[in-house]
């Protein structure tokens, strides 16, 4: 039976290698092949690699810049890398293209919500009153819409994840539903209506629990 190579966006600046070996170590063992990405922004190599590959992981990565969902930069905008992001747009759009399977974790659920005409709170706290904590790995609970990639996974309408974002998602981007709330309404999960993407907030590459494995497993399931 041959594998199915699953493609791994990266940071090439070494501040998330540690979350970058798990994501390794979870899709080995859901049966995978990881791959890690190349950073380029030549449209027809990053085809080329898209074709190559059966399906997509968006890491976690530094803030976004505002410009690209049409907003300037707050003073509470931490660390940019530009060419990672235009790299990951093109990365995004082409698996979309070629109708590839795409999981986007923490800053790669709100690329892919933005790449699909969708905008972000440039901080938490700063632009939703109330809000809670949502950083340093902080532990909450969330609610969990029935009828969804989520639901099957956890077989629960709720669950406890951990969180490491300072910004969350504002408007939503096109043919996406958002599947999970925590209690402030932040959105910590979505769908496409194709079910062929799904964005995770929290970092399931960092747990121990068996079942956040089943995330890695639906990348390498065949599409329907």
């Amino acid at each position: 039976m041959i594998k199915k190579i699953v493609g791994i966006t990266c940071d090439v600046k070494g501040k998330f290698y540690e979350s970058e070996i798990a994501y390794s170590e979870k899709v080995i063992k859901s049966g995978g092949v990881p791959f890690y990405l190349p950073m380029v922004n030549d449209k027809r190599n990053i085809l080329k690699v898209i074709s190559c590959i059966d399906s997509l992981i968006v890491t976690g990565s530094r803030d976004i810049d505002p410009a690209f969902y049409g907003q300037k930069k707050s003073k509470l905008i931490n660390s940019l890398d530009k060419r990672r992001t235009l790299s990951e747009i093109l990365y995004i759009n082409y698996a979309i293209k070629l109708k590839k399977r795409i999981l986007g974790i923490c800053g790669g659920m709100q690329l892919i919500n933005v790449v699909l005409g969708g905008s972000l709170h440039q901080d938490i706290k700063l632009c939703v009153p109330g809000a809670n904590s949502h950083s340093n790995g902080t532990r909450h609970k969330i609610s969990i819409k029935s009828d969804s990639i989520l639901y099957e996974i956890f077989r629960n309408k709720s669950a406890i994840v951990n969180s490491y974002h300072h910004q969350s998602i504002d408007t939503l981007g096109k043919s996406l539903i958002v599947v999970a709330q925590s209690k402030d309404k932040t959105i910590e999960a979505f769908e496409s209506k194709s079910k062929r993407i799904l964005g995770l907030q929290w970092h399931p590459e960092l747990s121990n629990k068996e079942f956040e494995l089943n995330f890695f497993k639906w990348l390498i399931m065949e599409n329907k």
